[in-house]
């Protein structure tokens, strides 16, 4: 099944909704969206788990590396002999933590049992089942990787998984006791505690909150280094004393297909993720404070609403202004109406975003000011469109246009792109 289709059939399965990849808002949406249409060679390299050391390396310094003990293509291959007391086993081709095998005692390990795992890890294939492209030609081997030692008095080694948007870290999901009870904590670039886990939905805050990192300056300064470019990426960390290591590079956390609590957080980190060639709608986040104040954010009382920023384009012809449209509704379901210069609906409308003649929209008190700047700023040229904002009454110059839809939009009725050919005289 091609990737789009089964990837909207894939979600609608697992998150109980459509997938908007046309406009997509929430931060599940966006990572698939990413997964379709950002594809660039790098990332597979970067989530190979042999390959990025030397990513990593050269970024950030050898020092951050794990270092490797072994590469073998078969389970069957591994020099049992040749390995220390304690290591761990990975499979280089897939996310998470299925293809890891910890073992703190060699003289314990059943070997049988780890080829087995290993092997079942190499069978399987992250793209097929979840098209994350990025996996699709990563060479399948298993490496073996020194044993890092938790902190003093901590049974379980924590992860340290960066949020990074546009190369800047954001939050920080803590996980511990992943092989008993897995708890996740997140925290903001401050160590401040937030009030909502993820993407787990058996997993939540653990009894006792997880103190700062000491070396949460460095972690946070290697989390923007090795995402600087990338629209969205999570950086995983692990540190152990004064040591502080690299995990791994993830793309698509729990595949984007995992859950937040409370869920309008799924939609706010969308608001973080700027994807490539998007324009940023924005969105504000309201907090509802009673009267008597709030003492804690209570997620209850948030809503996240989206300003309708009308677009007032004017088409100027040999510096005159024959008609302009007015765009409404952008970030739910594009529209845009025309109007003449007295301000009277014109009967036509554009196929990808169509008129609604029945929503009349208010004429502002500062059209006569739009149309007389849109002039001068066209001056003599055949054709020219000047977008404006009205913001509070005041005018806000938007941008200049030659060419709306690169000469490619279509008109409905049809006949309407003859008539605004007909307004505009060509140089002789």
């Amino acid at each position: 099944m091609p990737d789009k289709q089964f990837l909207q059939l894939l979600f609608w399965l697992k998150m109980g909704y459509r997938l908007n990849l046309k406009h997509p808002k929430t931060f599940s949406e966006k990572l698939h969206w990413l997964k379709l249409y950002h594809r660039k060679p790098e990332y597979t390299k970067m989530v190979d788990k042999l390959a990025v050391k030397e990513i990593v390396s050269k970024t950030i310094g050898a020092e951050y590396v794990i270092p490797t003990l072994g590469v073998w293509d078969r389970p069957e291959e591994i020099d049992w002999e040749q390995l220390p007391d304690r290591f761990v086993l990975k499979t280089t081709h897939g996310g998470g933590s299925g293809g890891v095998v910890i073992c703190p005692d060699k003289c314990k390990v059943e070997r049988d049992v780890v080829v087995e795992r290993l092997n079942r890890s190499l069978s399987q294939d992250i793209y097929r089942y979840f098209r994350e492209w990025p996996y699709k030609n990563v060479p399948r081997r298993i490496i073996a990787e020194q044993f890092i030692d938790p902190a003093p008095d901590v049974s379980d080694l924590a992860d340290y998984k960066w949020f990074c948007f546009s190369g800047e870290p954001k939050f920080c999901q803590v996980i511990q006791d992943r092989h008993s009870k897995e708890t996740i904590d997140i925290f903001d670039v401050e160590w401040n505690h937030q009030n909502f886990v993820g993407l787990n939905p058996m997993a939540g805050p653990a009894a006792v909150v997880p103190s700062r990192p000491k070396n949460l300056d460095v972690q946070i300064e290697i989390a923007r280094k090795l995402s600087q470019d990338i629209p969205f990426a999570r950086i995983d960390l692990y540190e152990t004393g004064e040591n502080t290591y690299f995990g791994e590079v993830t793309f698509y956390p729990a595949s984007g297909l995992g859950s937040f609590r409370p869920d309008q957080y799924n939609e706010m980190l969308g608001q973080m993720m700027k994807l490539p060639g998007e324009k940023m709608g924005g969105a504000i986040v309201e907090l509802r404070v009673e009267s008597s104040g709030l003492r804690a954010l209570d997620c209850s009382k948030m809503e996240v609403t989206r300003p309708d920023l009308r677009d007032y384009k004017f088409f100027c012809f040999n510096g005159r202004v024959e008609c302009f449209k007015i765009d409404f509704s952008r970030q739910v379901e594009h529209h845009a109406n025309y109007y003449d210069r007295e301000a009277h609906l014109l009967p036509f409308g554009e196929i990808m975003c169509p008129p609604r003649p029945e929503k009349y929209l208010e004429i502002p008190s500062t059209l006569n000011e739009m149309i007389r700047l849109a002039e001068t700023l066209a001056g003599n040229n055949p054709f020219v469109r000047v977008d404006f904002y009205n913001h509070n009454e005041k005018v806000l110059f938007g941008e200049i246009t030659f060419y709306p839809a690169s000469g490619m939009g279509k008109f409905a009725p049809e006949e309407w792109d003859k008539t605004l050919g007909t307004w505009m005289h060509l140089p002789k």
